[in-house]
């Protein structure tokens, strides 16, 4: 069984990296179908396969604590969930990649379903794992927590385009005040907004464009205050209210996943049996030891030892 959770779990992981290298290049539709089919392989390990093996086993706790986390049922369950975010997040750039205005709420309604896949997923790791997790790398777990609050402030900011394309200016400039307070880096790590980013760490990559989106906001604010101020001279409420705030939408796009019974491979060729007949031959499977030395150039000339006389005459005897 652990054979085959392993086998399983690396199949997982591997369409998990043939989707990052769809995503580099772009082809989104493709990155969002492999990560299905990897949140597939990880529900099938956390709700069916782990489980009952897991009811079988008298060490469980032992295993729990001990074994590699790819055979933990809570971190197969969280894992179902991180990448049912991924391919949600695929499906947004799909949308958004298209030329033409997107429909800004329901893109906001996905991204906020994102975040909420990626925040269980980290509560389902908290609760259910957390020994496996306290062994993860610091550097993952903060850029799913940078993660979560990127995708809350463009929910927001996508919430914000779609109030002011409806003429509910206030709301929007609220909205969008909200988005551009989740972009800021956070002043305690309980604190809102997002983590610290370490110079040399693995987000440093990402500062580029997340200051750039911060300008974005801040510019567009500024633009909108400007308007509401001359223009329009709507209310802006303190915060969106509980009745314009997006619900989240989640797509659950995880593709299922079905371990098909196969028969064991034959040892020998195909249709033969691997039983000897009666003249003692052996009928399509290995060779035993006295054919393999007897057509073995590399013995032939060479003197037989006493335990390959002692094999030959038991043949004999058995044969007689």
């Amino acid at each position: 069984m652990f054979e085959l959770v392993l086998s399983l779990a690396t199949s997982a992981l591997s369409e998990s990296n043939v989707g990052c290298d769809s995503c580099i290049e772009g082809d989104f539709p493709l990155a969002s179908r492999q990560f299905a089919r990897t949140a597939g392989i990880f529900h099938t390990l956390g709700d069916d396969i782990l489980p009952n093996w897991m009811a079988n086993s008298k060490q469980h706790a032992e295993m729990e604590n001990e074994s590699l986390a790819e055979t933990r049922v809570g971190v197969c369950v969280a894992f179902t969930m991180l990448y049912t975010a991924m391919a949600q997040q695929m499906a947004v750039a799909t949308v958004l990649v298209k030329p033409g205005v997107p429909n800004y709420a329901l893109v906001g309604k996905l991204c906020a379903g994102v975040a909420e896949d990626l925040d269980g997923f980290v509560g389902v790791l908290r609760s259910k794992s957390p020994v496996h997790m306290s062994r993860m790398d610091p550097s993952f777990l903060t850029l799913i927590t940078f993660s979560i609050n990127v995708q809350r402030a463009i929910s927001l900011y996508f919430l914000a385009r779609s109030l002011w394309t409806a003429c509910e200016y206030g709301v929007a400039i609220s909205a969008l005040s909200e988005a551009t307070v989740a972009m800021r880096t956070r002043s305690s790590p309980t604190g809102r907004g997002l983590p610290e980013i370490e110079p040399n760490g693995p987000l440093q990559s990402l500062v580029g464009e997340m200051n750039g989106f911060r300008m974005h906001m801040g510019a567009l604010l500024n633009s909108w205050e400007k308007d509401n101020s001359l223009v329009y001279f709507d209310k802006v409420p303190p915060s969106v209210p509980a009745n314009k705030a997006l619900k989240a939408i989640k797509l659950k796009k995880m593709e299922e996943y079905t371990l098909e019974m196969r028969d064991p491979l034959p040892l020998g060729p195909k249709g033969a049996t691997a039983t000897a007949g009666q003249d003692g031959a052996n009928n399509g499977g290995p060779p035993s030891y006295d054919d393999a030395a007897a057509n073995d150039p590399r013995l032939a000339g060479r003197p037989r030892s006493d335990s390959d006389l002692a094999r030959e005459l038991q043949a004999k005897l058995n044969a007689s």
